[in-house]
This record gives structure tokens, sequence and C-alpha cells, in this order.
């Protein structure tokens, strides 16, 4: 019995070495702001190490085409480059991982395939062409993408500290030279009839970056209005603000099941085109 007890204590004391319990929380943000960035090489350093304590988040992003508002909410991760995102775009749930999004249809692409994959740096050229590239709805909120635009093509015009609510922030006005870094914009070039870029976007942005005192966007705001081709018909308002919330929340975006997923071209095989 004595000898019985003690390989259950052995193996007790095995698995609690091998348990790291419960999931460490996040560290304690700072309260007390830092100075503001000089110059946008230093503030984007700044966020992504910010960033790195806690990568992931809640958001709520404000979406403005024309006259049509659309409210997305999600949730996303940061690795150090793009981030992966999960969101509602007007009832349906998109997933964007690694740059492959899958979006779950109200029914059945295919019978037993309910999600629709899309990647548009395909190795099969009809797949990469009919996904047409990544949409800029799924860009516009993802911390990843906003800090390369800032990075490559931003300049601060004002810094100032602030509130945002009840909440410290360094608030900066920024501008957004899209001369600069037009691939971060290939939606806004303007293309011949065969496809090809003759002449990218030009246009010069305005943008509005919070951060609180761990230097972690609390809110993102991007006008693109001046990019929109001169001539589109109706109002040519585009721009988005997104609220972040919640860093350092566990945050779980799982890749579909491969046999729930469709893609381009197993839908053109099945229709027969």
């Amino acid at each position: 019995m004595r000898k019985t007890g003690l390989i259950i204590a052995a193996a007790a004391l095995a698995l609690a070495a091998c348990d790291p319990g419960p999931t460490a929380a996040p560290p304690p943000a700072p309260t007390t702001l830092s100075a503001p960035a000089a110059d946008a090489a230093q503030l984007v350093a700044g966020i992504r190490a910010g960033v790195a304590e806690t990568p992931s988040a809640t958001f709520a992003m404000t979406a403005v085409l024309g006259t049509t508002t659309s409210d997305v909410p999600g949730s996303l991760t940061l690795d150090g480059g793009r981030g992966s995102l999960t969101m509602v775009i007007q009832g349906f749930e998109t997933r964007v991982i690694h740059g492959r999004s899958y979006t779950r249809m109200p029914q059945e692409v295919i019978p037993g395939k309910q999600w629709m994959g899309a990647d548009p740096d395909s190795a099969d050229p009809v797949s990469r062409a009919m996904s047409g590239g990544e949409p800029l709805i799924q860009k516009l909120p993802d911390v990843g993408w906003a800090l390369l635009v800032v990075e490559r093509s931003g300049r601060i015009v004002s810094a100032e500290q602030t509130r945002l609510g009840a909440l410290p922030v360094n608030h900066y006005r920024l501008e957004i030279d899209g001369a600069k870094a037009p691939e971060l914009f290939p939606e806004f070039a303007h293309r011949t009839v065969n496809g090809q870029v003759d002449k990218p976007m030009t246009a010069k942005l305005p943008a509005e970056l919070w951060l609180d005192a761990a230097r972690r966007p609390v809110r993102f705001a991007i006008d693109l209005t001046a990019a929109s081709p001169s001539n589109l018909q109706g109002d040519p308002t585009l721009k988005a603000t997104t609220d972040y919330r919640d860093w350092g929340k566990a945050v779980e975006i799982p890749v579909p099941p491969a046999d729930q997923v469709a893609d381009i071209t197993e839908l053109l095989k099945k229709m027969g085109t």
C-alpha cells in the first residue's frame, strides 16, 4: 500500500511539473503616457513593441462607403507582421488567416462545404485571378496592415496627449502618401483593359491614430476618399474608423476544416465552367 501511495504521489508531482497551470494573465498596462513619437519610424517601432506584449484584441469598425455605413465587429491576433482576424460583414463571418480568407456562406456552396476559401497568392493562376486580391474591408481593421501603411508611406502631421473618453492617449494626425507605397493600395490603381496597372494610386490620405499608455492602438481612422476614381458615380466617400479593446484577451481564429471548404476553382469545375 505504501509503495502504491509513493507511486501515486510521484505521478502527481510529475503531472504538476508538466502542467503550466492557468494561462498567465497579460502584464498590467502602464498608466502613464510616454512622450509622443518624433517620426513615423519611431511610432511604428513603439506600437510593435507594445503589441508584442499582448498580441490579440477585439475590434469594432465603422466603414462608410458612399451613403452606406456598415458596423463590422471582430477580433484579431498579431505575430509581428500581418495579423489573422475574424470579422462579421453584413451577417457573414469571414476569417483571414495568413493572407487566405474563408467566408461562411448562408448555405452550402457544394454539398458538405459551407465555407468559401480564397487565396490571392495561390499557385493556381485561375484561383489567384478569381480571388481578385484581398478586399479592402478585410485590411482596414488589421493593425499589421495599418503599421505597414504608416511605416512605408506615413508622416506625423501633429501629436498631442489627450483623452479618448476617460482613457489617456497619445493622439497622432498622419498623412499617408500613396505614391510612396502604391503596392499597399492596389484597389485604387488605374488598370488597362488587360488588367495591367498603368497608373498607381498617388493620393495623399488623412489618418489618425490613438495609442494607450502601453503604445497599443485604441482607435485608427483613415479617409480614402481622395483615392476614389474620379469617374465614380455617386458619393465617393470611403473611410473607416476602428476601435480596439481587450488587448491581451485570448483570441482563437481556427482554420475551418479542410473538408468543409470549397475554393473558387472547385466551384467552377462543379458548375462546369
